[in-house]
């Protein structure tokens, strides 16, 4: 009897034991679970586990099971990275998926938070969607923050709300990652008082970013840290908004640095794609862009969609410091850079506005400013010092650089003090589609200068003092008007348009009938205009698509007596009836040409009449005693085909 209990006992005990062995094993992996193909995680811990490359801790090799091609993961918890730099596990070739279900990643250490993107995972996309900064959990915003344990969903620690990389990174040393992109959907990174100059948004290096649907990202930035250190980025759709710096705090070098030293590029690229929207804010005493080094060789800032830069860190009125050596606010060049390409694309919206220069051109190697059809840009410098240096473009152009407008509904450069552009070689391209030129005074919107329906380049300076001087058909430098496009301080290319620009007054025919205008035997007569009306007629037709009109001005009239009027050419006798069809009066070669320059007459065509011409009105001794009215309408037809 007392042998049965003993091995009763030991056989509890054995059971116990085996009990205890099995919840060991699987203590590591508690909070990973899998519903379906989606793996969720509540610590920054399991992230590590799922997607780091090392063989001991990890989910997959405790499992025994190695990663999959293509993994989708869901975050239930705001979650801290742990301190590690581990590579993305070799086995993922696919797409790495991360919702964060409107959640937010902190880190523990802000030099080793990143997961990197390398050669062993060359082709792996990583998509991060609904990631949401909250400050619930946030002590302060300029150091150790309390966030959550990495390893503990219901536990906090001291740690950042930023690293010196971002989540997902290419690093140096670590090889080109060839075909992987990195995208943020609907990410919402806003913190513009963290300003501890160590954060960084962005470190994709060398791995090109894309942006789809609504982005939000904002920060403080101060000495010490780039906003982003990027190669290739891509706007593919939605909205998204990068917001650097406060007001006047100094920064580094630039806020999207593309000069990512020991990359494989040979070109860099920033992209807004057809129907996308970006809205950047850099507030601090830095450039926008740095573009190219000694492997990349071409840079290229395309907007197809719709771009707004606003760039006010620096002061406008500032005559020493910082303020004063910023001439390329917007971009500045790369060791080693060769050709700076800036493309406003088809259809484009774009509003650069910076309180300096936007753009040295002798900074950017051979720069290409190509303006598209149908496209809407304004470049502006809001400076306010008589500073040649500070323009919207600055310095002189190297050989080969040029401004293409091409069909374009408007390409507008403009300064507050100063003219935009520097007389120097950069040639200016008027391509496909004639155009007007507009001039304007300073800081407001009195034209000083017209160029009507101008095709061609002028190569040199603006006046045509230059060599080889304009090209322009006609020669700018031909025309007769004191005033021309080099000292404007503002320049707009815009479409030609076709639009009637005159006012008629009502005309008066005050006439008794005994009259001795008219006959006795009744027979009618025209009658000049006689009343105190227009007596004096004008029509004006503002037409800046060509230099040689190719428009028809029509008449008809309608109401009582509509038969008795009639419109008279100067220097004729012989009188066209009108009726209420409209009958051709005047063509284009009837009119006089404004003078092309001047900012009063170009593009507006002119025809006077005397009392005795224009508009007359027939009657006879005959007619009955009353007054008689009509309407009469002028149109304008295009002869352009």
């Amino acid at each position: 009897m007392t042998m049965k209990n003993n091995k009763k006992i030991q056989f509890l005990l054995l059971f116990f034991t085996m009990l205890i062995g099995f919840a060991i094993a699987t203590t590591v992996n508690a909070d990973v679970t899998k519903d379906g193909d989606v793996y969720h995680i509540t610590t920054g811990q399991d992230l590590a586990n799922l997607l780091g490359a090392g063989n001991t801790g990890g989910y997959w090799a405790t499992t025994g099971n190695p990663a999959p091609e293509n993994i989708s993961i869901s975050v239930d918890n705001d979650i801290t990275i742990p301190s590690i730099l581990a590579l993305l596990n070799s086995n993922f070739s696919g797409t790495v998926d991360i919702n964060f279900n409107n959640h937010m990643y902190y880190v523990a250490d802000q030099n080793q938070s990143s997961f990197l993107m390398g050669t062993s995972t060359s082709y792996v996309s990583v998509v991060v969607h609904d990631l949401t900064s909250a400050s619930s959990n946030i002590s302060n915003t300029s150091g150790a923050a309390t966030v959550p344990s990495p390893t503990d969903a219901d536990a906090t620690i001291s740690g950042f709300l930023l690293g010196t990389n971002s989540l997902f990174s290419g690093l140096t040393g670590y090889g080109a990652a060839n075909s992987g992109t990195i995208t943020y959907d609907n990410v919402s990174i806003n913190y513009p008082s963290l300003a501890d100059g160590k954060s960084t948004m962005l470190t994709p290096m060398y791995v090109p970013m894309k942006f789809t649907g609504t982005n939000v990202l904002a920060l403080g930035g101060l000495s010490g840290a780039n906003f982003s250190t990027v190669t290739d980025v891509e706007i593919v759709s939605g909205s998204t908004t990068m917001t650097w710096g406060t007001s006047g705090s100094t920064a580094k070098t630039a806020m999207i640095n593309m000069s990512a030293n020991g990359t494989v590029n040979t070109s860099v690229a920033f992209t807004v794609d057809s129907g996308a929207n970006l809205t950047i804010n850099n507030h601090a005493k830095a450039r926008t862009f740095l573009v190219g080094n000694a492997t990349a060789k071409t840079a290229n800032i395309t907007n197809n969609g719709t771009m707004s830069a606003v760039i006010d860190g620096n002061a406008t009125n500032s005559t020493t410091g910082t303020d004063q050596t910023i001439t390329s606010s917007f971009v500045v060049g790369g060791t080693g850079i060769a050709n700076t390409n800036i493309t406003f694309g088809p259809n484009s919206v774009s509003n650069i506005t910076s309180n300096t220069g936007l753009i040295k051109m002798d900074n950017v190697a051979i720069l290409n400013v190509s303006a598209q059809a149908g496209s809407q840009t304004t470049l502006e410098s809001k400076n306010t010092q008589n500073n040649s240096a500070i323009r919207v473009f600055n310095g002189t152009a190297n050989s080969g650089s040029s401004l293409t407008v091409d069909g374009v509904a408007f390409f507008s450069m403009r300064n507050a003090a100063t003219p935009p552009l520097q007389q120097d070689n950069m040639r200016i391209v008027i391509a496909n589609t004639p155009l007007t030129i507009l001039g304007y005074a300073a800081n407001d919107n009195t034209v000083t200068a017209r160029y009507v329906a101008e095709i061609g380049s002028i190569n040199g300076a603006w006046d045509g003092n230059g060599t080889p001087g304009d090209q322009m058909s006609p020669p700018l430098a031909t025309n007769s008007s004191a005033t021309k496009l080099k000292p404007a301080f503002g320049i707009r290319f815009e479409l030609g348009v076709l639009a009637n620009s005159f006012t008629v007054n009502p005309s008066i025919w005050n006439y008794a009938l005994s009259n001795s205008n008219f006959p006795t035997d009744n027979t009618p007569v025209w009658l000049s205009r006689n009343g105190s009306g227009d007596n004096t007629q004008t029509f004006d037709v503002y037409d800046s698509r060509s230099q040689t009109g190719s428009f028809s001005l029509q008449a008809s009239v309608t109401g009582t007596g509509s038969r008795q009027y009639g419109f008279k050419k100067n220097s004729t006798n012989e009188v066209l009836s009108l009726n209420d069809q409209a009958q051709t009066i005047l063509n284009a070669s009837d009119f006089t040409a404004g003078t092309i320059g001047d900012a009063a007459t170009a593009g507006h065509w002119t025809y006077t009449t005397d009392a005795d011409h224009g508009l007359l009105v027939q009657a006879a001794r005959s007619e009955k005693i009353g007054t008689y009215s009509g309407s009469v309408t002028y149109s304008l037809v295009d002869g352009l085909e």
